[in-house]
């Protein structure tokens, strides 16, 4: 379906402790008031980056960036912005504007114009609750041609090659820790995320977890076709209550659109995961204590050879 808009919402930690959920609803209601709820898509996405400047909205197409938006803002941007068609300009971040009083898009906004986004890619421009922008974002087709058209050690190579490394002070290649894992011999094997992040204040899994929960199962999902792992888990800290509401709603959306589960996109391969919730100890970041706590242990290192 085409709109004549679309109305990106911040809902990442930083907007929604600035009333941002509650500016979504305001615009869905005044919308549905003035009858043009059907042509203009709204968009609770993850963290845009920027929280100084929250609760943030961005309006496509002009990709109009309204900062420090409040709820007495919302009627003027969908009376003058959304049907009359133009943009407020007095509501728009201070750097959205040239000095002569041109608008500049979201994307041109100094803070933002010279990133190159990853693995953000996605947090802030799709529905995080939403399976179907994750796809429209070629979500999944990793995962499907990683299944579909190579092989095991072809993925584990193709990580190898790529350079990832982990991002502790180790900097340990991923590809060699995959391929050790498919090389050992076991029964069972496991896929285990650490979204544990115990300094304070700390953003980096939080946001991609709030933001771009799908990316974080699909990326397990070739991890586990790799190694040979059929169940991961995801281990994060209690105090993130959005991101793991929000990463168990897309594990739901993700098993019922088929995958996780059993044959998954119509192979042999299976993989589900879960989610465990860390009391929030900072030695659970290192891997021996947080799998002692996934196991329901005490959360303490073991010693072993490096």
């Amino acid at each position: 379906m085409t709109y004549k808009n679309q109305v990106l919402v911040c809902g990442g930690t930083g907007c929604t402790s600035s009333s941002s959920l509650k500016i979504l609803e305001k615009i869905e209601n005044s919308l549905q008031e003035k009858g043009i709820r059907e042509e203009v898509k709204v968009i609770k996405t993850g963290c845009f980056g920027l929280c100084a400047a929250g609760p943030i909205v961005i309006v496509y197409p002009e990709g109009a960036f309204y900062s420090h938006v409040k709820l007495e803002d919302v009627d003027k941007i969908v009376d003058e912005h959304i049907i009359g068609g133009n943009i407020v300009k007095d509501l728009l971040y201070k750097e959205a504007l040239t000095e002569e009083g041109e608008v500049k898009p979201f994307e041109e906004v100094p803070f933002y114009k010279n990133q190159m986004r990853i693995a953000l890619a996605n947090c802030g421009a799709i529905g995080a609750e939403n399976i179907d922008d994750y796809l429209e974002k070629d979500g999944y087709k990793a995962l499907e041609k990683a299944l579909k058209s190579m092989s095991r050690e072809e993925v584990i190579d193709t990580v190898k090659k790529s350079g990832l490394r982990g991002r502790g002070g180790g900097g340990f290649p991923t590809g060699l820790k995959w391929e050790f894992t498919y090389k050992a011999e076991s029964d069972q094997k496991y896929v285990a995320c650490n979204a544990d992040e115990g300094d304070p204040g700390a953003f980096m899994d939080r946001s991609i977890l709030e933001g771009d929960p799908h990316a974080v199962i699909e990326a397990m999902a070739i991890a586990g076709y790799a190694v040979g792992a059929n169940m991961g888990y995801v281990y994060v800290r209690a105090e993130y209550p959005v991101a793991i509401e929000r990463l168990q709603i897309a594990i739901d959306q993700a098993r019922e659109k088929g995958y996780l589960g059993k044959n998954i996109l119509g192979t042999d391969f299976e993989f589900d995961m879960e989610i465990r919730l860390g009391a929030g100890a900072f030695v659970c970041g290192e891997e021996t204590a947080l799998i002692n706590s996934i196991e329901g242990k005490r959360g303490m290192p073991r010693p072993r050879p490096p």
